[in-house]
């Protein structure tokens, strides 16, 4: 079986039905009806952020059902711009967030290719399997840590969680050509730099101009306390920017992940955007990483950057040093500075309460080293649960076991795309392989790329593992099948 399928790819061809299907006629006439109803309940609530939700939803619905890869770019906004909307109906007696509807709705949406094209098959390499083994693993861990608790909220935190993991195989599946993988890069770019544009508005607009308006998505599951954050809690320090995504760290961490695309993306022969805009986000995003005062963040950003440059623009690193000291000696940046330099003496609370979770965590490591103790609570009140890594919560929540296994997983996917890198010297495996270093580089002090209440950045993340993965296997097939995937 070839490595890739190379047939034109059905998720972009209508699913079953023709133009003149009666079965599409019917299925339009019920949604208008029932976005009407709806619009008509929205507007009566007088909800103008309902009534656009609706009216948006049916269009997007009939849509998705012509291209997945619509419902991908909707989903890439939601997890960028909007990434804790909770819609006001209730399931089940909970209310589904919009990643989990929009996400249900693509892998659904593949299944049914899966089922109505023949010819479709799935891509089973050795990362995949990896990452099969990777995923069954965690679900024996959360089963195994039930025992120490695990409720519904935590159940359904998990089981978005393994939504959010899932989007790494979907994304390998959906993922055939270099055009389709330059695409889902462009727009990962450009939801990243829309909600840094959005967050720098409510940043410019001061404190009370950001705590009205965050005020407003508290009905769609937002959070009505702590909405405005400063340097270590403190109203007297400086504004940290954190725009819709609640966490100034870990807004700064997916602002990351854009800046190091755009970076790569703008020494990239092909781009999927306007170079204008290429620049318009790095701008953008890098303005927004800087205002969210996360050191982590930082430090990705500039390996990531660091990588890109040194393997295509070596030149720019003693210009870029000597202008980093003309900026010192200038007294430029010197709260940026002096936060950074708090942070590297161990000085500063932040820093400290790192400590004290790196010590609680290695003491829970100690006591449950195999298997950890699951996604729920601490076995017993001396711990306490969570921890700024993602290596230490792997370790802590899954085992050694669980961390190993994913070490070898984003090992492999890493070698895979260095050899393809090797090979080819392709500029979009080095952006995408440049943001998952500095994802890699972040996970040493900060937790959210693999933190069950942060499923937006797990998403993101494991995107852009599958993106490398896919790359990587262009890359690699033979010239044959190269030649068909383009």
């Amino acid at each position: 079986m070839p490595i890739l399928q190379r047939h034109a790819p059905q998720w972009t061809q209508p699913i079953g039905w023709q133009p003149g299907d009666r079965a599409k006629t019917a299925l339009l006439i019920a949604l208008v009806v029932a976005g009407g109803v709806l619009a008509g309940w929205g507007a009566a609530r007088g909800d103008p952020v309902l009534v656009l939700v609706i009216a948006l939803a049916a269009p997007l619905m009939l849509a998705g059902l012509r291209s997945l890869w619509l419902l991908f770019a909707v989903l890439i906004g939601a997890l960028t711009m909007l990434p804790f909307f909770v819609l006001p109906v209730s399931a089940g007696g909970a209310s589904p967030t919009l990643f989990e509807v929009l996400g249900l709705a693509l892998v659904g949406g593949y299944a049914a290719v899966l089922l109505i094209d023949r010819r479709e098959r799935l891509v089973a390499r050795g990362p995949v399997v990896a990452w099969l083994l990777f995923g069954g693993y965690l679900v024996f861990v959360f089963a195994l840590g039930s025992r120490f608790g695990a409720g519904a909220e935590l159940t359904r935190l998990f089981l978005r969680f393994g939504l959010a993991l899932a989007l790494f195989w979907l994304t390998v599946q959906l993922v055939r050509s270099r055009a389709e993988a330059s695409r889902l890069a462009g727009w990962i770019v450009g939801g990243t730099a829309l909600a840094a544009a959005l967050g720098l508005v409510l940043y410019a607009g001061g404190v009370e101009f950001t705590h009205r308006m965050l005020l407003r998505l508290v009905p769609y599951g937002y959070p009505d306390t702590r909405v405005v954050r400063w340097i270590e809690d403190n109203p007297a320090n400086p504004m940290r920017l954190t725009g819709t995504g609640i966490d100034p760290n870990a807004f700064g961490g997916m602002l990351m992940l854009g800046f190091v695309l755009a970076v790569g993306l703008a020494f990239s022969r092909e781009k999927p955007l306007p170079v204008v805009l290429i620049w318009a986000a790095i701008a953008l995003t890098g303005l927004g990483v800087l205002l969210t005062y996360s050191r982590g963040a930082w430090v990705g950003s500039a390996v990531g950057a660091g990588i890109i440059v040194w393997f295509r623009a070596r030149w720019l690193v003693p210009l870029g040093l000597l202008g980093a000291l003309a900026a010192l000696v200038a007294g430029l940046g010197g709260g940026f500075v002096a936060r950074f330099e708090a942070g590297l003496r161990l000085q500063d609370p932040a820093t400290r309460m790192r400590l004290d979770e790196y010590e609680n965590a290695l003491r829970i490591i100690r006591e449950h080293p195999w298997f950890g103790i699951g996604f729920g609570d601490a076995p017993s009140p001396e711990f306490g649960v969570g921890v700024s890594s993602i290596y230490f919560l792997i370790a802590e929540q899954a085992g050694l076991v669980g961390l190993a296994a994913f070490l070898i997983l984003v090992g492999v996917i890493a070698m895979r795309g260095w050899r393809a890198f090797r090979r080819s010297d392709d500029d979009l495996i080095l952006a995408v392989g440049a943001a998952l270093a500095a994802a890699l580089t972040v996970g040493l002090v900060d937790h959210y790329f693999i933190n069950i209440r942060f499923v937006h950045l797990v998403a993101l993340f494991w995107i852009l593992a599958g993106l490398l993965f896919a790359l990587s296997e262009m890359d690699l097939a033979p010239a044959g099948q190269k030649g068909e995937a383009g």
